[in-house]
């Protein structure tokens, strides 16, 4: 049998058109049409050609039909033979579709006369040049997954090419008969035949709205009154016709309304309910399954779209990847994510082809809208035969079975781990006795109450975490453990959507719970903004590096346009972003170096990303030559968890502006940009922010020009305000500006100093630093400012590169952590002194100040004997990667008598 021969056999509506039209086979074989795959192009190309010649509506229809048979014959013929897969066949089919909505959209612009009669062209000539026209595609279509007979899902869409305004009610007459004649050309039988039926009723308000709304109606429609079913809808939403930017500028807008900024649990009940629908509605397979739904059945093809769909609504808005159209691009996609195991991807996915194909050949055995197995033997055997089950009999039953079953084992299971379980416990459940005789039963039953929604493995974990701290035997410690957890989990639990993400058990659920009962840093932000622990939850509690979260992150806020949407998303960000860092601190992941660099890079992309969008928002640019600089523990790279991030201002007046005056809209971006930084937003706090450092401090003005820095750092500034310049770098701004401020700032840091006059300036500094911004006592230690603290090793290792930076390259690493090593190597090259301690002491003395801020959620870095053994006991102290051992109270003294000791080489009257 040829090829010829076996296309006819597998279809009486191919049969039928080769038999009517000989010059179709010629066109297949003769002209090699039957071995290629038609571009895109070359498809319109074709229609375009054959519908230049038509002079009548009635002949481009005509012309339409025969351009859809030959096509058919091509696609089909090459789906039997097996060169193509099914991507390739339903791209091709959607191409189709596309081309023969853009090329009528074509054809009825140049002639309204064929649709509108000799009365009106002229009329709609004249409105078309004011406004644009799109045609989106929906369901299949858009996904670029067309079956052979589906309907195409299409959205007409309409603007005015200049902004909009009111729709004059004459255009809209005749855009609506424009519209239905566009319909009329691809869905009206001619000759006994369509290109394609055409469904307009997922338009806003279905058969009740107008056909072709507005933009702007169809964005407020869909942002304030969507239906969860729409928000399925647009997920394969793309322009297929007509103005593209115009579709894709629709996307854009109503993408909020599709993929919610959250991990959209919230949607579990709404897709549940959905599922239930489908599930009730599904058919069964009958007896030897003749006249099974391969869509609508069990396990059909509606099962498997709506399980890909509903992960999509669920974690789109987090992973941009997901905003994938096509069925079997996605499931990769979630498989590449981590959300579906490859195990279940891949059955899927064989299911999805097998399926599909049945589909095409049952459609295409009688060009009919079915997707029901034949009733008829010899319907069935041409199908069969079809999809190459020629072989054995019952084969392609047994296939259908078993891909049937799988698919709707997936289906049924996809809410099952977040189905509530019923909270029966007993009051005491294995270790809970242990906690009654260190924690209040009031507390106790609060605890038990706000987790008692939640499913078994959590409960327990919950328990295992306060039968750890109830261990302790201290009552104090055992009230606040609970006191967190209770706060937290009552916010929780008044979220719906927020509680599914505890109905999973996840190996990251012990390392969170017990963050929380350590840190009242994390109790306070998470009691406050429940909904991080989705930022934990996407990643499994994994620990990924700045560079890593930065790409997903950026590609998280290119999706937003919107100012004020995108600034909460850097909001979200940055929290997620602290606590996913402070857990990584707590297990040992990262070390406190590391711990200060991410913070550092986390701050940087907060800085840079609200100055560009706030810039952007008032009419600026990245040419504006305007810098903004860090300094400070920012500067250096050496954030805590709430350090305030300590920025200056440069401003470099173009030729024609005054050169010593800032424009007041300059001050104005500036000023909003530090509102912005800092301002609690609905996704959590942001940064405290401090200009003082800035050339005259508070006295001065808020931004300087260039010429102004330059003369004040060179010719005015006191030895201090060049050692914070030591710490200086620029973070968002103008380049060029950027990279003159450090290159000039350079030279100012790393010149020749008289060493006696650096030293008395900067002890008599540290003195009195000491004398006016501490209040140590006995039993009160500030480990920063204080005696022996983190500020004496600052000054030393400062006042040393101040004195030596211009001779020694090493040094000039503006930053303490980095710069300490050198400077110790080279002390203890020329004296003998106890420098070898000092790297292990400021290590020391820097995670003890974390830690302190982990514990009290406060930057103060005081610390009292009772506190300390507090830390120990909460598994706070000493941290799992230390440089060394501070093990109590007497050791840190020593350690900080040892620091001072240090300094007093240099400072002697400390």
């Amino acid at each position: 049998m040829n090829e010829i021969e076996r296309i006819g056999s597998s279809s009486q509506y191919l049969a039928t058109l080769l038999r009517r039209r000989p010059d179709y086979v010629d066109w297949l074989v003769g002209s090699k049409n039957l071995y290629r795959r038609y571009p895109l192009t070359e498809i319109y190309q074709d229609l375009q050609d054959t519908a230049e010649k038509t002079s009548s509506f009635t002949n481009l229809q005509l012309c339409f039909r025969e351009f859809k048979q030959r096509h058919f014959l091509r696609i089909g013929g090459r789906d039997l033979l097996g060169r193509a897969n099914l991507a390739e066949t339903t791209s091709q089919l959607s191409d189709l579709a596309a081309v023969a909505l853009q090329v009528g959209l074509n054809m009825l612009n140049k002639h309204p006369e064929w649709w509108f009669g000799s009365t009106r062209p002229d009329a709609w000539r004249r409105i078309r040049e004011d406004y644009a026209l799109v045609v989106m595609g929906l369901g299949k279509l858009g996904g670029q997954e067309l079956n052979y007979v589906s309907d195409i899902d299409i959205l007409f869409l309409h603007a005015g090419k200049n902004g909009g305004g009111d729709d004059p009610s004459d255009y809209l007459v005749l855009l609506n008969r424009f519209c239905q004649s566009l319909t009329r050309l691809l869905a009206d039988k001619v000759e006994g035949d369509r290109v394609f039926e055409v469904d307009h009723r997922l338009r806003p308000l279905g058969k009740d709205g107008p056909l072709a709304p507005s933009v702007a109606a169809a964005v407020d429609h869909y942002l304030h009154r969507g239906q969860p079913w729409e928000r399925q809808m647009l997920l394969k939403a793309r322009p297929v016709a007509g103005d593209r930017h115009l579709g894709s500028a629709f996307i854009q807008e109503v993408r909020p309304f599709v993929f919610r900024r959250f991990l959209d649990f919230q949607a579990l009940d709404e897709l549940r309910d959905m599922r239930d629908k489908i599930l009730a509605s599904a058919v069964q397979p009958g007896r030897g399954w003749q006249q099974f739904d391969v869509k609508l059945g069990v396990g059909g093809i509606r099962e498997i779209e709506f399980l890909v769909q509903s992960l999509q609504l669920i974690y789109g808005g987090r992973h941009p990847q997901l905003d994938e159209s096509n069925t079997l691009n996605c499931l990769d996609r979630l498989y590449g994510l981590g959300l579906l195991p490859g195990e279940t991807v891949q059955q899927l996915k064989e299911a999805y082809v097998f399926l599909r194909r049945v589909e095409h050949w049952v459609q295409l055995d009688q060009n009919r809208q079915t997707q029901k197995i034949p009733r008829s033997d010899e319907a069935r055997r041409r199908l069969e035969s079809a999809l190459g089950f020629d072989a054995e009999e019952g084969q392609f039953i047994d296939k259908l079975e078993v891909c049937c079953r799988t698919v709707h084992q997936h289906f049924t299971a996809l809410f099952r781990s977040s189905e509530p379980e019923a909270a029966k416990r007993a009051t005491e459940v294995d270790g809970e006795a242990a906690l009654l005789e260190h924690c209040p039963p009031d507390l106790l039953a609060g605890i038990q109450k706000n987790t008692g929604i939640f499913p078994e493995f959590l409960h327990k974990t919950v328990v295992d975490v306060l039968v750890k701290f109830g261990s302790t035997h201290d009552r104090a410690i055992s009230e606040k453990v609970l006191i967190r957890l209770d706060r937290y989990f009552s916010q929780v639990r008044k979220r719906p959507g927020l509680v599914k993400v505890f109905h999973t058990a996840s190996a990251w659920l012990p390392d969170f719970i017990g963050g929380l009962a350590q840190s009242e840093l994390l109790a306070d932000l998470l009691t406050h903004h429940p909904a991080l622990v989705e930022g934990v939850a996407t990643l499994a509690g994994r620990y990924t590096n700045a560079r890593s979260w930065q790409e997903t992150s950026l590609g998280l806020l290119n999706r937003h346009s919107d100012y004020e949407e995108s600034l909460e998303w850097i909001r979200r960000l940055k929290n997620e972003r602290l606590l996913q860092l402070a857990m990584a601190d707590l297990q040992g992941t990262i070390n406190h170096g590391q711990l200060e660099n991410e913070l550092s890079s986390l701050a940087d992309f907060v800085i840079t990303h609200t100055y560009r969008r706030v810039a952007e928002s008032r009419g600026f640019d990245t040419h504006t030559p305007l810098a903004v600089l860090a300094l400070g523990k920012l500067g250096s790279r050496e954030m805590g968890y709430l350090s305030d991030v300590d920025l200056a201002f440069v401003y470099d007046p173009p030729r024609g502006q005054t050169e010593d005056q800032i424009p007041a809209a300059i001050i104005s971006l500036i000023q909003r940009f530090m509102r912005m930084l800092s301002t609690p937003l609905h996704e959590g706090p942001g940064y405290e922010v401090d200009a003082r450092l800035r050339p005259t401090g508070n006295y001065g003005p808020l931004i300087v020009t260039r010429r102004a820095w330059r003369d004040y750092y060179r010719k005015q500034a006191d030895i201090w305000e060049i050692q914070a310049l030591l710490r200086m770098r620029c973070v968002a701004g103008n380049l060029e500006l950027a990279t003159w401020i450090e290159e000039e700032a350079h030279k100012i840091c790393y010149q020749q100093r008289a060493p006696s006059a650096v030293w008395q300036r900067l002890c008599h500094l540290r003195q009195r630093m000491e004398r006016e911004r501490t209040e140590e006592r006995s039993d009160l230690v500030d480990i920063k400012l204080g005696a022996g603290g983190l500020a004496d090793l600052e000054f030393l290792v400062q006042g040393y590169v101040l004195v030596e930076g211009g001779n020694d390259p090493l040094l000039r690493v503006g930053s303490v952590r980095r710069a300490l090593p050198v400077v110790l190597e080279r002390l203890a090259e020329s004296q003998d002194l106890p420098v070898r301690e000092g790297y292990t002491a400021f290590e020391t003395l820097r995670s003890l100040e974390h830690r302190l801020v982990l514990c009290n959620n406060a930057a103060a870095a005081r610390v009292q004997p009772h506190q300390f053994e507090r830390l120990k006991a909460m598994g706070l102290w000493p941290p799992s990667q230390a440089a060394g051992t501070v093990d109590s109270w007497q050791d840190l003294l020593r350690l900080r008598r040892r620091v001072r000791r240090l300094l007093q080489n240099w400072c002697p009257d400390l």
